[in-house]
């Protein structure tokens, strides 16, 4: 009789079809956009931005490992990465605000980095398994818009800047919100121009406070919304202004009639 043979468990073979493609590395990215309405999703007519920076960190967000600029579509990728935990660091160009980060339900189309965050512009942790690409991690980003023009004596009553029409001083005009609330409040200059800057975009009005003894002027007269006059001649509020991100809309106008001048002694 033979002594019995002794058993091996731990002797494997690994075989590979021949012809096949085995990943092991993974890959991140996506794109950068001007977000329009700054709601912090891509919505129709948001459109890349190109040349941004953007960086590649380590799990803690200290380390860079790569970094690369947004083409001319404003896309990115970080491409042959381990398996592991990763932040991406956007640098917002000049003039450039971030989004509100994590808006909707649509994880493919919504703003990644927090900018209430103390580093701001870096995304939350993102984990890569291996073969895995993630191109979801994007940036929305908008600039700041701003209205304004001209309250001018309109000495016709027509409703419309003509020649010899010249601007009122110190004329208060308050911008009010979406729900009509006062946001900012300025006088007219020495020329009878205003203005209010800085704005996030969104929807605003504009009130004017008539000066004592005067009436507006009739409002949207004529084929030229930079001439006419645009508040209600009876509560001096204009209709809603929808800025964009970057737009400034110098056509807010408030033609006042004014009251005779009062002969001396």
């Amino acid at each position: 009789l033979h002594d019995a043979l002794p058993t091996y468990g731990s002797i494997d073979a690994g075989l590979v079809t021949q012809g096949s493609n085995i990943t092991t590395t993974a890959a991140l990215g996506d794109y950068v956009f001007n977000d329009l309405n700054a709601n912090g999703i891509q919505d129709a007519g948001d459109t890349g931005i190109s040349g941004v920076v953007v960086q590649l960190l380590d799990s803690n967000g200290l380390n860079v490992i790569g970094t690369t600029t947004t083409d001319s579509t404003g896309h990115y990728a970080f491409t042959s990465l381990q398996a592991g935990t990763y932040e991406v660091s956007f640098t917002a160009p000049a003039n450039y605000i971030f989004s509100p980060g994590g808006q909707g339900s649509d994880v493919n189309v919504d703003s990644n980095p927090d900018q209430f965050a103390g580093n701001v512009g870096t995304t939350e942790q993102i984990v890569l398994p291996e073969g895995i690409t993630d191109n979801s991690i994007d940036a929305g980003m908008y600039q700041n818009a701003a209205l304004g023009d001209y309250v001018f004596s309109d000495l016709n009553g027509n409703g419309i800047q003509d020649a010899g029409d010249t601007g009122i001083a110190g004329v208060t005009v308050n911008l009010l919100d979406s729900d009509g609330n006062q946001f900012e409040t300025t006088t007219t200059s020495s020329t009878g121009y205003y203005s209010f800057t800085d704005l996030r975009p969104g929807a605003y009005s504009v009130q004017f406070v008539a000066p004592t003894g005067a009436t507006f002027s009739p409002a949207l007269q004529g084929s030229d919304r930079g001439l006419d006059s645009n508040p209600d001649a009876s509560t001096g509020i204009t209709a809603q202004v929808t800025l964009i991100s970057g737009q400034t809309d110098n056509t807010i106008d408030a033609g006042l009639i004014l009251p005779p001048a009062t002969p001396p002694g």
